[in-house]
């Protein structure tokens, strides 16, 4: 017998919609109670490299007990709120504690204003909770692009790590993972069903030689530049029309403050010697062309891009003639079409 669960009309609804809240409450709760429940998440979470790396290997058979909190409350003056904490006890004792403040799966956010948040939280000992785990506790910011911190109790996830980790785990069939799994690939289309296939922008003349050169190109990581749809391929318009000449693969973004944190990513193992190498000859560059005279001390997103690219052979251009707009377009449209 097939049975199927749906809230109000909806033809597909999860446990985690029956959770009170917006789709940024309700994964992060989610997520909190999924962690109580499954020993398999759990395990999956732990062996995300980033914080297997910081916090070391918790064979889960000698715990004896696990607390999980969702957005416990401090009992400070200023009154804050964690999003998720996780509490492991071994033969009664404190043994480590996880705090993990969240950002939805597909909002842009400041990495830089989540990381202070943590580092406050951790430093300043805000939660009474936490206080008998002394300096066994590990701060995670869990956001939809990966990012750095100088701070020895913290580390940076996304949630395409969360996805990718319960994924590899998915065949073991644990009826709450496996609907948490859904519930989190269908939240307008997260994961690898990107929303649009190409961003399009426009570029001037020395940012197109880094690109060609490097593959590497940077942005400010707020208002208009954000990325608000994680795209499949990104295309430079040039001046003069905008004209549109190739489509490059787009592999991973990075959040970066290059003058905080630059010598961090030079050293992070997660990314490989070739891109870390890619980044180190775009910022020589601009600093060598004077582009840059320092460092810059805003939050930067970073764009690392394939080797392979797609010529367009029809050169596509804006339709209206406007060159000064950050667009998405359809892939078919730009290798078929001529204005766009």
């Amino acid at each position: 017998m097939r049975n199927s669960f749906r809230l109000y009309s909806s033809m597909n609804s999860s446990y985690f919609d029956l959770i009170s809240g917006d789709k940024e409450t309700q994964q992060t709760k989610g997520l909190g109670l999924l962690l109580s429940k499954s020993q398999t998440a759990l395990k999956a979470f732990l062996d995300i490299n980033s914080i297997k790396s910081k916090i070391g290997e918790i064979d889960l058979k000698s715990i004896s007990r696990v607390i999980v909190n969702c957005e416990l409350i401090s009992n400070s003056l200023n009154k804050y709120r964690a999003d998720i904490v996780l509490r492991f006890y071994k033969d009664g004792q404190p043994f480590k504690a996880i705090l993990i403040e969240a950002k939805s799966i597909n909002k842009g956010t400041s990495v830089y204003d989540t990381n202070k948040q943590i580092e406050n939280y951790i430093e300043n000992e805000v939660f009474q909770e936490l206080k008998v785990f002394r300096n066994n506790s590990l701060g995670v910011t869990l956001t939809k692009l990966p990012s750095y911190t100088k701070h020895a109790s913290l580390v940076s996830i996304t949630w395409e790590d969360i996805i990718s980790a319960f994924y590899e785990v998915l065949p073991k069939q644990n009826t709450l993972l496996d609907d948490y799994f859904s519930f989190l690939t269908n939240i307008n289309g997260t994961m690898k069903f990107y929303e649009k296939e190409v961003f399009s922008i426009p570029t001037a003349k020395w940012s197109e030689q880094a690109i060609d050169e490097l593959k590497v190109y940077e942005c400010p990581n707020d208002g208009k530049y954000l990325i608000k749809h994680k795209p499949l391929y990104i295309t430079f318009r040039k001046s003069g029309g905008g004209e549109m000449d190739k489509l490059f693969k787009v592999e991973e973004i990075i959040i970066l403050n290059f003058y905080d944190d630059f010598e961090t990513f030079m050293k992070d193992e997660n990314y490989s010697v070739n891109y870390r190498d890619r980044v180190k000859g775009y910022v020589d560059y601009l600093l060598e062309n004077k582009i840059w005279v320092e460092l810059p001390k805003d939050e930067k997103q970073v764009f690392i891009l394939s080797d392979n690219v797609i010529e367009l052979k029809n050169r596509p251009r804006p339709k209206n003639g406007n060159n000064s707009f950050r667009a998405y377009y359809e892939l078919a449209d730009l290798l078929n079409k001529e204005l766009v």
